[in-house]
């Protein structure tokens, strides 16, 4: 399948993601990261901007959309070039409420815990998170087929300190239906691997959560995002 090439704005007005991290106590809230780390977005100056600045809507085909009808089934991130999810009403492997346990056998990933099969509430013959990446890439959305279980400084990047107020930190207009609840992560927590962090859609905080609890998630496509390695290799680092 031809890899859809979206919009990428210029490397030279992104941030550069290189932001002083605080400490994180042991299931303890944790620091506000979405928004004390800056990634709801920067100008060139350094001045914060809507997260939701640099978010294109694409459709199930895999096409740019400019309106604001429902029509889109992803997002994508030209800061980050990540393609993200967007949930949706209708019953299946998309449902906006549905729950996952996490789940994944790659040892490089859970850490000599693996989590727990079928744990949650969903459309699906199982419930968690591996068995849902598999069912959203066997549908290929928005015309791909390598979708994941996003890392815990992805899912960070989603949320807007300037939304913080209403009670979400996902802009509505772009990922509706959106739970003020957490979303899970692939990153298992490495002090205690039988949890996983998750990350609060309502306040943009991040914690260790058993593998076993029930959980939305979000899935995303494209190269890993490490916001402390910014994507092009030519934006200098201070």
């Amino acid at each position: 399948m031809t890899s859809i090439k979206f919009m990428k704005s210029p490397r030279r007005h992104q941030c550069k993601y290189i932001c002083p991290r605080l400490p994180i106590g042991l299931f303890g809230k944790a620091t506000v990261l979405a928004a004390a780390i800056g990634l709801s977005g920067c100008s060139e100056q350094g001045e914060r901007t809507a997260t939701a600045e640099s978010w294109q809507r694409i459709d199930n085909q895999g096409r740019v959309v400019d309106d604001q009808d429902g029509l889109h089934r992803c997002v994508f991130d030209q800061r980050t070039d990540l393609l993200w999810e967007v949930k949706q009403t209708e019953d299946g492997a998309h449902r906006f409420d549905a729950t996952y346990s996490w789940y994944n056998e790659d040892p490089t990933q859970h850490m000599s815990e693996p989590g727990l099969l079928n744990g949650g509430d969903c459309d699906l013959e199982r419930c968690d998170t591996s068995a849902l990446v598999v069912a959203v890439n066997q549908t290929g959305l928005c015309g791909q087929r390598d979708w994941r279980i996003p890392q815990r400084e992805e899912l960070l990047t989603l949320g807007d300190y300037q939304l913080i107020e209403s009670g979400i930190v996902l802009d509505p207009e772009f990922f509706p239906h959106a739970l003020p609840a957490e979303y899970w992560t692939a990153s298992t927590f490495r002090l205690y691997p039988q949890s996983a962090w998750v990350v609060s859609a309502a306040n943009g905080l991040d914690r260790g959560e058993r593998k076993s609890e029930a959980r939305p998630a979000r899935l995303v496509r494209g190269d890993i995002f490490n916001p402390r390695k910014p994507p092009d290799a030519s934006v200098a680092t201070e």
